[in-house]
Parts: C-alpha cells; sequence; structure tokens
C-alpha cells in the first residue's frame, strides 16, 4: 500500500476560481494528497443551473436540430471565468468551440457532451497546479451493471506510477467494453475517486464535498442532528441507499475491497475532521449510527389462500417484475399474502400490465396497490447486542402514533426497516431521532 491519497472533489468545491484556489491549499498541507479527482463545475447559488444539466440541455436541442446557443454560452462563460479568474493560459475556449461545431454538423453522444463537465474541469485543474492530467477515458473500463474490468485497475496503476508527481484525473466517466465513452449515474465521481484509490493502493480516499461528514439524519427534518465520526462500510451502503445523499453508495466497494478508509471532509472548513467510512468497528459509542429514509414508494399486496404451499410463487412474482424491468426494495410476506415495495414511478407507468401478469399467472384472491408510502432504514452495529432496541423505536412511533405499516430487520441486525404513510416522513425520524440520540 502506498502512502498517497486520492482527493475527490465535488461540484461545489469546484465551482469557482475562489475554490480551485482552496483545492490548491489543501493539497499543498498535507503531501500525501497526490490524486486529485474531480467532478464538474457546480451551482455558485441556488439560482444557477448545474453545469451537467446545461451540457445535457445543448445535446438535447442539438439532436434536435434546434439552435442551443443560449445554454452553450452559459457553459462556455463559466469555464472562460474560471480560466481568466486563476490566470492561466488554457485552450478550454478552443476545446469547446469545436465541440459546439461538432454537435452542429454531427452526431455526438449523450454520454460524451455530459462528460466534458468533468473533462475541462479536471484539464483547468491540472494546469493551475502544474500536475500531470490523466484522462479516464479509455483507461476506466466497465460493463453495463458498472462492474470495473480487472484490466482497469492494472491500467491506472501503471499510468499512475510516480509517487511524487501529483495527477488530476476526471470522474464520472470512462469506456464501456466496446470502446465507446460512458457516464457512470449522477455522482459518479465518487466511484471514480474510490476506483482510483483501489488501483493505486492508497492509504486513504478523502471525498472532499460542502458539509463536514454525515449527519446522524437529515438536518433538514432533525434540527441540530449529530455528526457522524466514524461509520462501518456496511452502515454507509445501508445509509447511502436508503436516501442519506452525501456519498454515491456504489463508491464504497471498491474501499472495502482493500480496508481503504474514506473520508468524508469539507473543503470550506477543511479542519473540520469529518466522517470516517471503514471497517465494522469491535465497539460502538451508540445504539445507532444513523437513520436516513426516501418517499413515493408504492406497497403492492398480493393475497392467496394457501399460498406458503405453492412452490415458488414468491419467485414467480419478482420473476414478473424483472421480465417488466422493475426492481423492488422488501418484499415482507404472510402465510397467505405477500407484500412487494417498489418506486411508485416505476409500478405506475407498468401499473395495469403488472397487475394482467399476476392476476393471470399467479391467479390471486386479492390484489391492490397501496401508494404515499415512505421507507426509513435505522442503522448501527450497536444495535446487534442491545436487547429491547426494537421495541424502543416503535415505542418511540407509538407515542407519535406514527401508524407503522410494514416492518422489516434482517437476521444481520444492524437496520431496521420501517414503512410509514408519506404524511408521517418527518415525524418518524424525528421520533426515532429523539428516542436514541
Amino acid at each position: 500500500m502506498s502512502n498517497r491519497i486520492v482527493c475527490k472533489f465535488g461540484g461545489s468545491s469546484v465551482a469557482d476560481a475562489a475554490q480551485f484556489r482552496k483545492i490548491k491549499s489543501i493539497l499543498e498541507s498535507n503531501p500525501e494528497r497526490k490524486i486529485v479527482v474531480v467532478s464538474a463545475p457546480g451551482k455558485r447559488n441556488p439560482q444557477e443551473t448545474k453545469l451537467t444539466d446545461l451540457l445535457y440541455s445543448a445535446h438535447d436541442l442539438a439532436k434536435q436540430k434546434s439552435n442551443f446557443s443560449e445554454p452553450w454560452k452559459l457553459i462556455k462563460e463559466r469555464f472562460v471565468e474560471i480560466t481568466q479568474e486563476l490566470s492561466i493560459k488554457s485552450t478550454i475556449s478552443e476545446e469547446l468551440d469545436k465541440l459546439e461545431e461538432s454537435m452542429r454538423t454531427s452526431e455526438v453522444s449523450v454520454d460524451f457532451v455530459a462528460s466534458r463537465g468533468e473533462y475541462l474541469c479536471a484539464k483547468i485543474m491540472a494546469e493551475f497546479l502544474g500536475a500531470k492530467f490523466i484522462d479516464a477515458y479509455p483507461i476506466i473500463k466497465f460493463d453495463d451493471q458498472y462492474r470495473v474490468a480487472q484490466q482497469s485497475f492494472e491500467d491506472l496503476n501503471a499510468a499512475l506510477s510516480d509517487l511524487n508527481a501529483l495527477y488530476v484525473v476526471p470522474g464520472f466517466y470512462g469506456s464501456d467494453m466496446q470502446g465507446n465513452l460512458k457516464t457512470f449515474s449522477r455522482g459518479g465521481s465518487d466511484i471514480s475517486g474510490s476506483i482510483l484509490a483501489n488501483a493505486c493502493d492508497c492509504i486513504m480516499y478523502e471525498n472532499w464535498t460542502d458539509v463536514s461528514g454525515l449527519l446522524m439524519a437529515d438536518p433538514r427534518i432533525v434540527k441540530g442532528a449529530l455528526s457522524i465520526s466514524y461509520v462501518s462500510y456496511r452502515e454507509i451502503r445501508e445509509l447511502a441507499y436508503s436516501g442519506a445523499n452525501v456519498l454515491h453508495d456504489e463508491a464504497i466497494t471498491p474501499c472495502r475491497a482493500k480496508n481503504i478508509p474514506i473520508n468524508i471532509k469539507n473543503t470550506n472548513s477543511p479542519e473540520d475532521k469529518g466522517t470516517i467510512i471503514g471497517p465494522t468497528p469491535e465497539r460502538t459509542e451508540r445504539t445507532i449510527t444513523g437513520i436516513a429514509g426516501r418517499k413515493e414508494f408504492s406497497m403492492l399486496y398480493i393475497e392467496k389462500s394457501m399460498m406458503n404451499k405453492e412452490k415458488g410463487f414468491g419467485r414467480r412474482v419478482l420473476a414478473i417484475l424483472e421480465d417488466l424491468g422493475v426492481s423492488y426494495e422488501v418484499s415482507p410476506c404472510g402465510i397467505d399474502s405477500m407484500n412487494v415495495v417498489v418506486d411508485s414511478k416505476s409500478l405506475h407507468k407498468l401499473e395495469p400490465k403488472i397487475i394482467a401478469e399476476i392476476e393471470q399467472k399467479m391467479q390471486p384472491n386479492k390484489i391492490k396497490i397501496f401508494d404515499n408510502l415512505a421507507l426509513i432504514t435505522t442503522v448501527g452495529h450497536g444495535m446487534v447486542n442491545q436487547i429491547g432496541t426494537a421495541a424502543r423505536l416503535f415505542n418511540a412511533l407509538a407515542k407519535e402514533k406514527v401508524n407503522v405499516r410494514i416492518i422489516d430487520q434482517g437476521s444481520s441486525e444492524i437496520n431496521i426497516i420501517i414503512g410509514v404513510n408519506d404524511g408521517d416522513f418527518e415525524k418518524a425520524i424525528t421520533a426515532i431521532y429523539k428516542e436514541f440520540v
């Protein structure tokens, strides 16, 4: 393992020239910070449109053979302004002119256009820092499931082999197995940083954003929510998937594979310790680590007499959803009933077809859809050896008159998932927080 640290800087951290200067100061404060990953410049104020969204908009207009000069003007102004304020001689303006021309005269993929935010930001950052620019394309190769090819880790290690050099790599994109430029899902620069930390056997992956680590609950719901100093890989996966949006949930796996700790840090307050994400701790201070949740789920309720005697019933129901491209969240079952919780938008797009398929193939006594459901996950290794944790949670909800419609707890015992009405979402999270914190 090398002594290098990967530093990924999100959109807010590269929003303007002043933020670039903060990054330079952060890197200079620790000589082990040798690999920099950047997102596209983010919004400077709430009214501004994200640069990546402008790129998507420009591509959509170009594809329709419409005039895309308005979003393109804003894109170019952002990049030119940064280079001018940093007093660097950049070819960014010329590169944008070439891309604009190619978008007007030929077919350019949406992934290529969207990736230019990260690409151009990384080019500017490398020039500003006097660092080596390494393009993520075509080195990082991944398939349709975003699984990175083993060869990519080896190629990255070779490309960034100088332990004394400072490197800048754009996040968010790489190559598919056919050699086409391909982007990750939104927030994918987190994944890029994790892949680089794994490939270069780094001692730490620092993820720099605009908050000083993770909080135990959404501060918009729980005022003054406490910060989390340490969270395990397993816990953060649960929290990220359930709605905690500081780190992309797929960014955990590459670091977890080599036990590389991840530190969530604040670019605007670099002295703050932030949150460390690492292996499962031997002991924990609190019973729970965090609470996260999401709204807008629906529950598909299926009832059939003697369901438990019908082999493969659940598998066939889930196969119907799979064939129609609908994924599910949880599936609590009874002896003669099965509930499948899915994203409301996904379900409603195909609702008539799903019901028809289930009625035809499963012949249920009853089938019904319940909407306006929210899922809340309470996570913590401290729950494992604490008798009565679930009782405390449900008592807290009962006191606030929150009706629990779904209960799901795995044998791992590090999480309890409940389903409540959308209207009780905030009240439920507050009640759980107050009970345990």
